[in-house]
């Protein structure tokens, strides 16, 4: 019997890549990454134009919340996942993610290892638009740090 799992077609050739926030050149600061009235309530949207691919999505509390973009199961892009209160569902095996970066859900597993954890952002709303603080050396952030847009 042919073993179809090894048929090129149906292989990934590779995992999306989450770029390394470390090896970046941008400045430390809050970067703008969307208007406020682009993210409704229990949506999300995938951020490409920052050091890192993020996802940013407001919680049924009104609340924005971003992470790496990437699940850290599979790779699927989160962005492409529910809103479920407020935490975000992957799309891909189910895995639910909270704002502060641990997994909080997975449905099918009766206990969640603890190495499901991701990247959090923290993530300011001023004036209509949504920023994300970046700093290459994590330190925390500076609420009057350099505004970019």
């Amino acid at each position: 019997m042919e073993n179809i799992l090894s048929d090129p077609e149906l292989t990934a050739p590779h995992l999306p890549e989450q770029r390394d926030p470390s090896a970046s050149d941008s400045k430390s600061g809050w970067y703008k990454v969307a208007l406020s009235d682009q993210i409704g309530s229990n949506e999300a949207i995938q951020v490409d134009d920052f050091p890192t691919q993020i996802v940013v999505w407001r919680g049924e509390d009104s609340v924005l919340r971003g992470l790496d973009l990437y699940c850290k199961h599979m790779g699927s892009s989160l962005a492409c996942g529910e809103v479920e209160g407020n935490s975000i569902r992957c799309p891909f095996h189910n895995w639910r993610w909270a704002g502060e970066g641990h997994c909080d859900d997975i449905p099918y597993a009766k206990n969640i290892p603890a190495k499901a954890i991701t990247r959090s952002w923290e993530i300011e709303e001023s004036d209509g638009m949504v920023y994300v603080w970046f700093d290459k050396n994590h330190i925390p952030a500076d609420q009057n740090g350099q505004r970019f847009n």
